[in-house]
């Protein structure tokens, strides 16, 4: 270019013909187009690749120009493309992997924003959620895992955690029900408790009675020695259904489901609920509501529940009236309520509920519900609330024995679906 400008000023000065300093202008005409394209061919190249990626359009790609230098430029930018694309490719599906994951497990999950409030959740963390479990988990330090029994039969393990989010922790919650697997390993410790005692108690009585027998004969004629051994043999046959009364919730039966009307089914057993009731002194009330009300159980297992049940709240109200002398105003009254109950991901459900005016539950009481062998009434062994817990955890029914501190009055309540 500088060349050809000297050229056409010493052609000017040298007073050369007109024909060259025509043609030294159009070939530095010429040249400068030249030098335009090129300059400009990647100029254009860079704002149309920043166009682009403004717009994250990680699909489209430029063109080759032709031009060295330009395609140089739209090489590079073709291949960073490319490896973002790819990358975000991965981002997206690990993120619907992840999210399905989520969605898919039966751990509840809470995510929350940088202020530690909760944003989103899963299902399972939506179907979790009670009172008591908010404030079991508000009990737990960032940072921390506890295993907590709810107020009712739910047993869970809450863990408070974060993670790093474009530099911020963000924190998350993770709930895990543990009811089933520690209910089976309490189940299978408690078989094999019975099976162990059983067997060694049978054998061991077995002989002993024989003796007793063998003695009772040979001493007929002493009255005090055959008393004795009356005595011993009646001991022993109490051991005996004490220990049968553990084997039989060992061998409960499977629950055998049809579908039943709970509210023709109850008042079929009204009469056996109200003789229990009146051998304690106790009026029984029925608010069963309208409509038909079919659901799957077992009937003849359902029965003891609702049996021992209502037996259990007697003899709550039965304790009140004995520690205050039978001076309450108001005496024994249990309620059998059923209504309709409505919960995440189930057709249809009920809710069969007993209330009594009774002695209570204490907070502390309350943590070892349903836990084998553990009872308030020493003769009992926890033997009628075990044969409960586990006919209903058969029916797969989520069940609850509180008392409210508002009213006074204990429930008993379980969800049939």
């Amino acid at each position: 270019m500088v060349v050809l400008a000297v050229a056409v000023m010493a052609c000017a000065v040298g007073n050369a013909g007109t024909a060259w300093i025509i043609g030294l202008c159009v070939a530095m005409v010429l040249v400068t187009a030249l030098l335009a394209r090129a300059v400009f061919t990647p100029l254009k190249a860079v704002q149309n690749g920043m166009y682009l990626l403004r717009e994250q359009d990680f699909a489209s790609r430029l063109r080759a120009t032709g031009q060295a230098d330009a395609d140089k430029i739209v090489e590079l930018y073709n291949t960073l493309i490319d490896s973002m694309r790819a990358e975000r490719l991965k981002t997206l599906e690990q993120d619907r992997f992840l999210s399905l994951v989520v969605d898919a497990s039966p751990l509840g999950i809470a995510i929350c924003n940088y202020d530690g409030e909760i944003v989103q959740t899963n299902p399972a963390w939506d179907k979790m959620q009670s009172a008591e479990l908010t404030k079991a988990i508000d009990a737990v330090a960032d940072g921390e895992t506890a295993t907590v029994r709810v107020a009712d039969s739910l047993i869970v393990r809450i863990s408070r955690l974060w993670f790093m989010d474009k530099g911020f922790r963000r924190r998350f919650i993770l709930v895990e029900k543990l009811t089933e697997e520690i209910a089976a390993a309490e189940k299978q410790m408690f078989n094999t408790i019975v099976r162990t005692i059983g067997h060694e108690v049978n054998n061991s009585l077995g002989s002993v009675m024989s003796v007793l027998e063998s003695l009772a004969e040979m001493h007929s004629d002493d009255a005090l020695t055959s008393g004795a051994i009356a005595g011993c043999g009646t001991s022993c046959a109490n051991l005996v259904e004490f220990v049968r009364g553990y084997a039989d919730i060992v061998k409960l039966p499977a629950p055998v489901m049809e579908q039943v009307n709970l509210g023709d089914w109850i008042m079929r057993l009204k009469p056996t609920l109200q003789a229990l009731a009146a051998s304690y002194g106790v009026e029984l009330n029925y608010n069963l509501g309208e409509g038909e009300r079919r659901i799957a159980i077992d009937p003849m297992l359902m029965e003891r529940v609702l049996i021992n049940v209502v037996k259990n709240a007697a003899e709550s109200i039965a304790a009140r009236l004995a520690e205050t002398s039978g001076t309450l105003e108001a005496q024994g009254v249990i309620t059998v309520s059923l209504t309709d109950e409505k919960q995440a991901g189930m057709e249809r459900c009920c809710r069969l509920s007993v209330t009594d005016n009774g002695k209570g539950i204490s907070p502390e009481v309350s943590q070892k519900l349903f836990t084998p062998f553990f009872s308030t009434k020493h003769p009992d062994r926890g033997l009628g609330l075990m044969l409960v817990t586990d006919i209903l955890r058969a029916h797969q029914a989520k069940f609850s024995l509180t008392t409210s501190a508002e009213t006074g009055l204990t429930t008993f309540s379980f969800t049939l679906r």
